[in-house]
């Protein structure tokens, strides 16, 4: 019952959300910006981290040059992202180990970008998923409450348990596609407080409709 359901998922993601996921995935990405741009994403809004990647790598684009800011220069650039003082410590450290460790490369395995500072799993698999192509599902708050309310995961599954869940029902080659087409749903149409279940096309294999109601609290 949950491959069929997820194979009906697919297909909506894939009818609508299919275009606009390949020119996502189709640009070239520079992994150490992602990555960096990753981790000024934790805990704040997509707008404050655009805004903050946007002033930070218009003044510098490598690690080296992350380095030559002094501490008051980084987090000035970043402070939009809130706790800057903590995410410039971070992107130091990471900067630091990556022109020692990795000078002419970029760790490429999970285990490796988790060893970073302020890296964890959500972060490792963006990097892999949008930077690398690699076939990994990061569950951001918008997989969560998609997969959950569609039923896909226990509603208390925690990170690993959904990422893992969902690798094993969506095909290697569908994993961009499910990853990104749930964030462009969660944002458009089951929105994690105000769903809009009546605009819903999945309406009738979803675990949580509203009935027409918005609802006031996550569905998780």
């Amino acid at each position: 019952m949950t491959k069929r359901k997820m194979d009906t998922i697919i297909k909506f993601l894939k009818e609508n959300y299919d275009e606009i996921i390949k020119e996502i995935m189709d640009k070239n990405i520079d992994l150490f910006e992602m990555l960096v741009t990753t981790i000024l994403s934790q805990r704040t809004t997509d707008e404050n981290t655009y805004f903050a990647s946007e002033r930070l790598f218009s003044v510098v684009t490598t690690p080296e040059e992350i380095l030559d800011l002094d501490d008051e220069q980084l987090e000035d650039l970043i402070k939009s992202s809130g706790t800057f003082r903590r995410k410039a410590k971070r992107i130091k450290e990471v900067s630091k180990i990556l022109i020692e460790k990795y000078p002419k490369t970029f760790p490429k395995e999970r285990e490796e970008l988790m060893n970073l500072p302020g890296v964890g799993p959500k972060t490792a698999d963006v990097v892999l998923s949008y930077g690398m192509g690699k076939p990994v599902i990061a569950v951001d708050v918008h997989v969560e409450v998609c997969s959950k309310r569609l039923g896909l995961v226990r509603k208390e599954a925690k990170y690993e348990e959904i990422r893992k869940t969902l690798e094993d029902l969506v095909p290697e080659d569908q994993r961009y596609l499910v990853n990104l087409g749930f964030v462009k749903f969660g944002k458009n149409i089951c929105r994690t407080r105000y769903p809009k279940c009546s605009d819903c096309k999945l309406i009738d294999i979803c675990n949580f409709p509203s009935s027409g109601k918005q609802l006031k609290t996550p569905c998780k």
